[in-house]
């Protein structure tokens, strides 16, 4: 039985799911990969980011403007509910997540430089914000950091709706029938889905090749960011969407009809 169901999302039973590798703040592509999505987009269908719209790439302003957008355009159309649009939290946006409480970490410079290598810096330049402000402001103290990092909430909430974006991030989703899972990239298999803590993100299974199922779910769906073989990833009990974005590389979608058999990848 799964818990914490504020942290989750349900799919409902005999929809068709769209599932959207990681944009990795490639807003261009995004947009292209939408505008393919919705020439097939049907009411009661539901669309699912495995997380990582931010990113790498240098636009991840506007590729959380982009998700948003397409967000609005779907709910707008009768039948479709803002429950059939659902944000998982990946790496880049628990990053930015534990950059808001840096102060409280034991050794927030180190913890900063570690994060600045992995796509935060990236992050900040798209916020029009200076990556080493942050390391000469930390060495300062938990008073500097606290005013520094109160200036960093403000500026991203200058942009309309991204503080309510960051809010209804997701750690998992899962069908009604609980046969498929969706995670951003990890999945500690020894441990119930409501333990799993920061393996969504950090640890887990990396990757995903195993000769029996996690749980009950018949399948787990998650993302992966890759520099080089981009593509959809099938496995027994398991399916990796790759995408290179951030990377210059092409974003994915997978497409999973009413019975949750993939039918059809996009590309963009």
């Amino acid at each position: 039985m799964i818990e914490q169901k504020d942290i989750f999302s349900q799919i409902g039973d005999k929809k068709r799911i769209w599932v959207i590798g990681f944009p990795g703040g490639d807003a261009v592509r995004l947009r292209f990969l939408h505008k393919k999505i919705s020439a097939e987009f049907c009411v009661g269908d539901v669309v699912i980011y495995l997380g990582n719209v931010m990113g790498n790439g240098l636009d991840s302003v506007k590729a959380v403007d982009e998700v948003l957008l397409f967000r609005r355009a779907l709910i707008s159309i009768p039948g479709v509910s803002q429950y059939d649009i659902v944000f998982l939290r990946g790496q880049q946006e628990e990053m930015w997540s534990k950059l808001m409480q840096i102060q409280f970490a034991q050794e927030p410079l180190d913890v900063y430089k570690w994060m600045l290598a992995r796509g935060l810096k990236q992050i900040l330049l798209s916020y029009g914000l200076d990556p080493e402000e942050g390391l000469r402001i930390i060495p300062q103290g938990v008073v500097a950091i606290s005013r520094w990092v109160a200036a960093l909430r403000s500026v991203q909430a200058a942009h309309d709706g991204h503080i309510d974006y960051m809010g209804s991030l997701k750690h998992a989703a899962y069908t009604a029938d609980e046969s498929i899972l969706f995670v951003h990239r990890g999945l500690r298999h020894e441990v119930s889905l409501n333990l799993q803590g920061d393996a969504f993100w950090w640890g887990g299974t990396l990757p995903f090749v195993r000769s029996y199922p996690y749980l009950q779910f018949k399948q787990v769906i998650r993302g992966f960011p890759t520099t080089t073989q981009a593509g959809v990833i099938n496995e027994p009990y398991y399916t990796t969407i790759a995408s290179g974005g951030g990377y210059d590389g092409p974003i994915y979608a997978l497409l999973l009809d009413e019975k949750h058999v993939p039918v059809n990848v996009i590309e963009s």
